[in-house]
């Protein structure tokens, strides 16, 4: 006979009580739930190099948008119960519906008219009312939620936990059978079709074992499932048939792939996942001890963060924990009592310490491993061999996100920036380029790296398999491939700047050939300002790996002319929101066309800007921007750029105008009205003449540009406001008479000066 055995997917307790259920049954047969697409791969888990948490990914290998990952850690029980029948050589399989019908079905959503027509037949009529039905919906899409609500419970795994996960009967499974059974009896609703026909799959597999000649089958599903399998005589074979009738397969491939805790948790949208898979692998592997291991583990996180947690900590958290569980008529502390004593003995009572840690302590931070031997694509074995060459399998075998700085004249570091660029190229975004911002590594000869393996990259590594066997062609094959698709100008400069940095030289002049014939097309402004800076970039880019660029400079020497040509028209007459997309275009550009350091392109730009300032038809960030940027770049002197203040905040203008011009001038940074209290006077003259009504209208403009300013900034500027200076007409020499160096603050540092320069000992 048949011994069917009710389990919470990723339950340790139900994994203990499997285990001695089976050892006491002694099977000749394990069936469990799970996709019979993967029974092949059922061998491997015993490989020792197979390191649980794993998943099993079944996919359509034609169509890669169709895949399913069936993950397992070491606590689940259907993973124990793989390695229960392998050790002992018993026979064990899956015996869900497979992927190949459920692809199929997912597709058709059972709309074959014929296919229909049979379910029809099949199902029996239900004379439930609408608001039996709608009540039994509730319940079926959560059946232990509306047992845990019934128990007084708001958390359906914590009702669970309480209940079962430290049970010490052995009695349990009975006991699960009795109570899905009576859940499934008072609900008395038609489950929707796919729940029957996995039903009706997994009943028509026991049949078959028992056609094979087990005597003794072991059959481990969702305690859901349990009264459907046990109950063999209430469901007919030719329904069961009928159900699955004239339902085609798709054809699936299978293989192993590395699973996290984070995946596995609840949290990350896992239907079937568990609050805290780290608290449940502990509770699974030291079930005595786990109280004493979780607050060790507990106190180590904390003094990692510098955070005071001694034994003495941990002894008095441990007792806190089980006095509390003892209060709750609880066995063992559960998860929630083992926080709450950690909050009030490590964190005082306050949470935010705990939330430091809880991450690694409450999800974990495990990745699993799969061995070799596991079937992959070419594709797959030359991407690992460029992680091994790249020294980056740290970071591949980490669930946690991992910062890498790369020295670019370091051969394994040059290797791992071009393997991460050509992964985000086929949109397997592993790593993230982040600016680098520590002193001494800025430049072309550094990059900083944001790394986080997610393990749905499988699905993604099999999808790019179809560009090639390897990393490199797989990238260069599908830049030639958006060759082709993209029509806009900014996408094909990013292209470029991503291949160059890829070091995809065949494809460069391919790819700057059709960036040529798009420039010459192209007429919009905006789409040349944001094709130019991605060039810009890669042209420096290109000269670091001593790459050939000059049909790259004959692209932006066609470009910035064009751009200075016709930014000013393109910026007249446009409202606030056109005006603030264009204002981040300029400081973009002039970036761009600083780094290039060509005079003519400078002096070009610098010319535009300045005519730009005085164009009254142009909105007033724009015009505040480009006097600023030129009062930077020291085109125009203090005196002037006093003017221009002046003739902007005049009262014949119009206010928000002005403000807006406000905004531009001081874009990131306020220290130019701090050290030159001339244009702070024009500033302040022009605010304290506007009315009432007019400081309420502009206020939020102002609050705006002033909120970016620093603390120090703003503190400055008040002291600044409350000072009543008399009027004077601010010159260049106005902050320092002498007009040269400042004698007085020179001899504060020059000590220091010296002192660097070697000239002095410390």
């Amino acid at each position: 006979m048949h011994h069917v055995f009710g389990i919470r997917h990723h339950g340790p307790g139900s994994t203990h009580r499997l285990l001695k259920a089976l050892e006491s049954l002694q099977p000749d047969c394990i069936l469990i739930e799970g996709p019979p697409d993967g029974d092949k791969l059922i061998r491997h888990i015993a490989d020792p190099e197979m390191q649980p948490p794993v998943a099993l990914l079944i996919y359509n290998p034609k169509d890669l948008s169709e895949g399913a990952y069936y993950p397992f850690a070491d606590f689940s029980p259907e993973w124990q119960a793989m390695q229960f029948g392998l050790k002992r050589s018993i026979p064990t399989r899956f015996m869900d519906l497979p992927q190949a019908l459920q692809f199929t079905l997912n597709r058709t959503d059972t709309n074959d008219a014929q296919l229909a027509l049979e379910l029809e037949k099949a199902l029996e009529a239900d004379d439930a009312t609408e608001q039996q039905k709608a009540e039994n919906k509730r319940i079926l899409a959560d059946p232990l939620g509306y047992l845990a609500k019934l128990a007084g419970y708001e958390d359906s795994e914590r009702w669970w936990e309480v209940t079962f996960e430290h049970w010490t009967h052995e009695e349990i499974f009975p006991v699960l059978y009795e109570m899905m059974a009576a859940l499934r009896e008072e609900v008395n609703a038609t489950e929707s079709v796919r729940e029957q026909q996995r039903e009706a799959y997994m009943r028509q597999q026991i049949r078959l074992a028992y056609k094979e000649g087990f005597e003794r089958i072991a059959v481990v599903c969702g305690a859901w499932h349990s009264p459907a399998l046990q109950d063999m005589d209430k469901y007919k074979v030719s329904k069961d048939k009928a159900l699955l009738r004239g339902i085609r397969k798709t054809k699936t491939e299978a293989t192993w792939i590395p699973w996290t805790y984070d995946r596995l948790s609840f949290q990350s949208g896992y239907r079937a996942g568990v609050i805290s898979p780290a608290y449940y692998q502990l509770l699974f592997s030291h079930p005595e001890q786990v109280v004493i291991r979780w607050m060790t583990e507990v106190a180590r996180l904390l003094r990692k963060e510098d955070l005071d947690a001694s034994s003495a900590h941990v002894i008095e958290a441990v007792r806190l924990a089980q006095t509390i569980s003892s209060l709750r008529k609880l066995q063992v502390p559960g998860i929630g009592e083992l926080r709450e004593a950690a909050i009030s003995i490590f964190c005082s009572g306050y949470p935010e310490q705990l939330e430091l840690v809880e991450q690694k302590l409450i999800i974990g931070d495990r990745m699993g491993q799969v061995p070799p031997s596991i079937p992959v694509i070419p594709l797959q074995k030359d991407l690992e061999k460029s992680i091994k060459s790249a020294r980056l399998t740290k970071e591949r075998n980490s669930s946690d996100k991992k910062e890498k700085e790369l020295d670019l004249r370091t051969p394994s570091n040059l290797l791992a920036s071009q393997l991460l660029h050509r992964l985000n190229i086929l949109g397997i975004d592993w790593g993230w380029e982040r600016e680098v911002r520590k002193y001494g590594l800025a430049g072309s000869f550094h990059e900083h790296w944001l790394l986080k393996w997610r393990p749905e990259f499988a699905l993604k590594i099999i999808e790019a398999g179809m560009w090639g066997k390897t990393v490199y062609e797989a990238s260069q094959a599908f830049i030639r491939k958006q060759i082709e698709s993209l029509d806009k100008l900014p996408a094909l400069s990013k292209l470029v700047d991503q291949t160059l940095k890829a070091d995809l030289k065949e494809v460069i002049e391919l790819l700057v050939s059709a960036l040529q014939a798009q420039s010459a097309k192209t007429q919009d402004i905006q789409l040349l300002m944001d094709a130019l800076p991605p060039l810009v970039n890669a042209l420096r880019y290109g000269s670091t790996r001593q790459l050939d660029v000059g049909s790259m400079e004959q692209v932006v020497k066609q470009m910035i002319p064009r751009i200075v040509i016709g930014l000013p028209n393109a910026s007249m007459h446009v409202d606030d929101e056109v005006a603030a997309d264009l204002f981040d275009k300029l400081l973009s550009v002039h970036r761009s066309i600083q780094l290039l350091d060509q005079h003519e392109y400078v002096d070009a730009w610098h010319q535009m800007m300045l005519k730009m300032a005085l164009m009254g038809k142009i909105n007033g960030r724009l015009r505040g921007g480009c006097s600023r940027l030129l009062f930077d770049k020291r085109v125009i002197s203090l005196e002037t750029t006093a003017k221009h203040m002046s003739f902007s905040l005049s009262r014949a203008n119009d206010t928000t105008d002005a403000a807006l011009w406000v905004e531009g001038f001081l874009h990131g940074s306020g220290l130019l009205l701090i050290h030159n209290p001339g244009l702070w006077r024009i500033m302040d003259e022009w605010v304290d003449g506007l009315s009432w009504e007019v400081f309420q209208e502009i206020l939020p403009l102002l609050r705006r540009t002033f909120s970016d300013f620093s603390a120090p900034e703003r503190q400055k500027m008040l002291g600044l406001a409350k000072i009543k200076t008399p009027d004077a007409v601010p010159t260049e020499t106005e902050s320092n008479p002498q007009g040269g160096m400042d004698e007085k603050r020179a001899r504060k540092v020059l000590p220091n000066v010296k002192l660097l320069l070697g000239l002095e000992k410390q």
